[in-house]
């Protein structure tokens, strides 16, 4: 009789386990900071030409500090949906102008956008795992660009939107069952006027509720 009552109550635990969600599923938020490389692919030295400037140099500003807030969704340890605002700082150019119009320009660019994808993640153990992602990015950028001639000096700017593909590699460390830190790489590839692609590489904190 006992042994029946054992069967019965170990066969409802099994019931139960099997409809209850993974413990690594449920909702999470997350912050990060780091830095932003941008390997701008447009010639800017073929456009000035084009426009009768003669360019004796270009000093380029590749690096700045890049930020996301992200949120999630995991349906188990393997895979989540993540959805991001991120903020890819500015890429800078001073362009030294000679020939019969001598002078400066300096041009500023700065992105930002939302990235709407999904994270594929192996895990080692119940700490360490390591994730891919792959996603579209819906970025906004604005070109500002300064003009000091020896004919006179001028303002102007531009605006440019458009949707990518982003894709990343990351690394994670759960610290507990809520708390963990990721290192991620993320690729942005911007095109239209913008023409850019941008790497952002981050240290961020993950809660898991």
């Amino acid at each position: 009789m006992h042994k029946s009552i054992h069967s019965v109550a170990f066969m409802a635990l099994l019931g139960i386990t099997g409809i209850a969600p993974a413990a690594d599923a449920g909702f999470y938020l997350g912050a990060g900071i780091g830095q932003t490389n941008s390997n701008l692919t447009g010639d800017i030295n073929r456009v000035l030409v084009d426009e009768g400037f003669v360019v004796e140099g270009i000093s380029l500003r590749k690096n700045d500090t890049g930020w996301k807030l992200f949120a999630g969704y995991a349906v188990n340890s393997y895979l989540a949906a993540e959805l991001s605002y991120i903020d890819l700082g500015k890429t800078d150019a001073d362009i030294a102008i000679g020939g019969r119009i001598p002078g400066r320009i300096d041009t500023s660019m700065g992105i930002d956008g939302v990235n709407l994808g999904l994270k594929v993640s192996y895990p080692f153990d119940d700490q360490f795992s390591a994730f891919a992602k792959l996603g579209g990015f819906f970025w906004n950028a604005k070109a500002t660009a300064n003009a000091n001639l020896s004919v006179g000096s001028g303002t102007s700017s531009q605006k440019d939107t458009g949707t990518d593909f982003s894709y990343g590699l990351g690394l994670s460390y759960a610290f507990t069952d809520y708390v963990s830190v990721r290192g991620d790489w993320d690729r942005y590839r911007l095109g239209g006027d913008a023409d850019a692609d941008v790497d952002l590489w981050l240290v961020s904190a993950q809660y898991q509720f």
